[in-house]
């Protein structure tokens, strides 16, 4: 995943609604008194790689190799996040309570130039590392990741699946190794029973109906992922068609963004161009102009139809950079766009019903307008 900081409107978003964090968000235990104590237990258990690990000792902090795996920590106990892998944007900042704001930045295993800090990620006192692979599948290479960063750091590592179909396994899995399990079951019976229900829908749907899409990544929307990719899994399942006809890029350690030209994405001729402004140098507040106002791209499908959307990317982007849970809603977003006569979710409840359940923030209808703002077609 790359390293780029997201630029553009921080000015706007310091000036956005405050969010409301909803109370009873469950707190570290307290140190039982010495009287009383309970003697833990180690437990073992096999990761999504099958692995077998062992938990020695009760997690206080965990931190995971980049986004995907932070975002799952975040959702189960986001106090026990021991530091960041990328630096916190300003819109990112409103999401996160203030204690957390300066936690270390430790860096990731992520791309093809891994930017951790082996020494401060030991004397930050990390208990386990959640290995998030951006891949569909988990392979000998994930595992061997897992293997290697053990034996660097000395901490335990624990594979976690980036398949979309195995977020509810993914949540039950982090929840019992961080010591909340019932939050685990939770959230991951809530994911398998959406999924479940988005498929069945799906299923109603004429193969004749399915849209023509361009991915549209990078700085200027000249890059790309094809289908089978991760980060095209949100689109694989809603059964879009992506016109991208590329291979993926592995050579900058599986991150992807292939280098597309406009010619042939004008010979595609997209009905549909999704842009994801996220982790790169691009200005969000212009991904889309920069589309649809630029008449190099006018004679595309999508922009003579006002077809094309910025991903929702707050706390984190609903469809990919990072591919993880927010799929869940990202999934409903693009059902929305892409099939409005088969579908009727009304995503801003849907928004305010998982941030309150994943994120624990209670979200007003400013914070919503803020959020979806750039995610509607231009008129």
């Amino acid at each position: 995943m790359q390293k780029k900081k997201l630029f553009g409107i921080a000015v706007a978003f310091l000036l956005a609604p405050a969010i409301v964090f909803a109370s009873g968000r469950k707190e570290a235990a307290a140190e039982a008194p010495q009287s009383g104590a309970v003697v833990w237990t180690p437990f073992t258990v096999t990761d999504m790689g099958g692995r077998k690990v062992t938990i020695e000792k009760p997690v206080k902090k965990a931190y995971a190799i980049n986004l995907i795996g932070i975002i799952y920590i975040r959702c189960i106990d986001i106090s026990l996040i021991g530091g960041w892998t990328n630096p916190l944007s300003a819109a990112e900042k409103k999401y996160i309570p203030p204690e957390l704001h300066n936690l270390p930045m430790l860096g990731g295993w992520s791309g093809a130039n891994p930017n951790v800090n082996i020494e401060e990620l030991i004397n930050a006192d990390i208990d386990l590392i959640l290995v998030t692979a951006a891949a569909v599948n988990i392979g000998p290479n994930q595992i061997r990741m897992a293997d290697n960063i053990q034996s660097q750091t000395g901490i335990t590592t624990l594979i976690v699946s980036n398949n979309l179909s195995d977020t509810g396994d993914a949540f039950r899995l982090v929840g019992k190794v961080l010591g909340n399990p019932e939050r685990g079951e939770m959230l991951g019976k809530y994911c398998d029973e959406e999924l479940t229900k988005m498929k069945t829908l799906i299923q109603t749907i004429p193969e004749s109906e399915r849209p023509r899409i361009y991915y549209a990544e990078g700085t200027w929307g000249l890059e790309t992922d094809p289908s089978g990719s991760s980060h095209t899994q949100a689109f694989d399942f809603v059964r879009a068609i992506n016109v991208a006809d590329v291979t993926e890029n592995t050579a900058n350690g599986m991150v992807g963004q292939s280098a597309v030209s406009l010619e042939q994405i004008i010979a595609w001729n997209p009905d549909f161009i999704i842009r994801n402004t996220t982790y790169t140098d691009a200005d969000p507040a212009l991904a889309v102009t920069g589309i649809t106002n630029n008449r190099d791209w006018a004679g595309i499908s999508a922009v003579q139809k006002k077809q094309v959307y910025q991903t929702p990317a707050l706390p984190h982007n609903w469809i990919d950079r990072a591919p993880s849970s927010n799929r869940i809603l990202g999934v409903k977003w693009l059902l929305n766009l892409f099939y409005p006569s088969y579908t009727a979710f009304d995503i801003r409840k849907e928004a305010k019903d998982f941030f309150h359940l994943f994120y624990q923030i209670d979200l007003g209808e400013p914070d919503l307008d803020f959020i979806l703002a750039a995610s509607k077609p231009v008129s």
